[in-house]
């Protein structure tokens, strides 16, 4: 590995851990500490149980989904729903 390549990784590492800090210290701030590993983003889960990710935006709308299973973290646009099958 090359000197520039490592000075470039070391950046990046240190960029990823400033933006996890600053994703913590929000949550912490809005009272809304997550144990991510059972949540996962539409994508992901729509990926996980062979479904569109259409579908999964539908199933939230229409409360399929409930409230208390999904989390709309506006900051950073991410959505998460709560790693569980869900039927219609």
């Amino acid at each position: 590995m090359k000197a520039t390549e490592k000075v470039d990784i070391d950046t990046l590492i240190s960029r990823a851990d400033a933006l996890i800090k600053e994703g913590t210290d929000f949550l912490m701030k809005e009272g809304k500490i997550l144990e991510l590993d059972n949540w996962l983003s539409i994508t992901e889960y729509a990926k996980k149980y062979n479904l569109s990710t259409q579908n999964v935006s539908q199933w939230i709308r229409r409360g399929v989904i409930s409230e208390d299973d999904y989390i709309e973290i506006g900051k950073f646009g991410k959505k998460l729903v709560r790693d569980v099958p869900y039927r219609e």
